[in-house]
């Protein structure tokens, strides 16, 4: 079964501004990347089987500016409907689920939807590896175990950080989100994936996602990754 929630809405530039001005989101608006971006609202799918948790994170994510959740799901078949008829933007899903694995729900949006993105929820967030055919959508793991606040700021960093779009690049580097950007940059100090973690509030899995998906788009790794970020971003202000 497939519950729809929450009508479509118009958001303005100028609210989402003030939005995330509101909700300490202040730093998606650095200036380096404001001038000539285009917002779009990003319409989230949720997958999670357990009924009350799924209305928790429907309720919270109301009003996030720059975030619809059109729809939720509490198994794989549902979800697999909800994203033929949906076609959503994002996928915030529980791996466990009563007929299946929920990265089979990623995976089959992937294929309708190419650019979209994945948000994990697991008890076991800091053992999960991502598969490498997901690392490309995966944009976070989320303990489920976190306070209702903290669930809330990482879901909302992860996928909103990656509704930006940048109207014009300077190379590669000015491509990176600004989750990524964070992380370049600390990566360039030479902080490991546990202390970046530790530093930034996300899981060592998160950050290694982040850290995968930037070499990609860089086309380098390893020390050459550290030698590019201390050259190309330098330490954080």
């Amino acid at each position: 079964m497939v519950e729809h929630s929450l009508g479509k809405g118009e958001v303005t530039s100028s609210n989402l501004v003030k939005g995330l001005q509101k909700e300490g989101l202040a730093p998606l608006l650095k200036q380096d990347w404001t001038i000539g971006f285009t917002w779009v609202t990003l319409r989230c799918l949720i997958v999670e089987d357990q009924v009350m948790f799924l209305q928790l994170l429907c309720k919270m994510l109301q009003g996030v500016p720059g975030l619809e959740v059109v729809g939720s799901a509490t198994n794989c078949h549902a979800g697999f409907e909800a994203c033929r008829k949906l076609r959503p933007d994002a996928l915030i899903l529980d791996l466990a689920l009563p007929d299946g694995d929920g990265l089979g729900v990623a995976r089959f949006l992937r294929l309708l939807q190419p650019e979209a993105k994945a948000l994990v929820l697991s008890a076991q967030a800091s053992s999960f590896v991502c598969p490498e055919e997901l690392e490309a959508m995966l944009v976070g793991v989320v303990d489920k175990t976190s306070t209702y606040e903290t669930l809330r700021n990482v879901i909302e960093a992860a996928l909103l950080q990656e509704t930006p779009q940048a109207a014009e690049s300077n190379g590669p580097v000015a491509s990176l989100t600004p989750r990524q950007r964070q992380i370049f940059s600390l990566i360039g100090q030479g902080l490991s994936n546990k202390a970046i973690a530790h530093a930034t509030g996300l899981a060592v899995a998160t950050v290694e996602t982040h850290r995968k998906a930037i070499a990609r788009r860089l086309n380098c790794s390893g020390a050459e990754l550290v030698r590019r970020a201390a050259l190309d971003l330098g330490p954080v202000p």
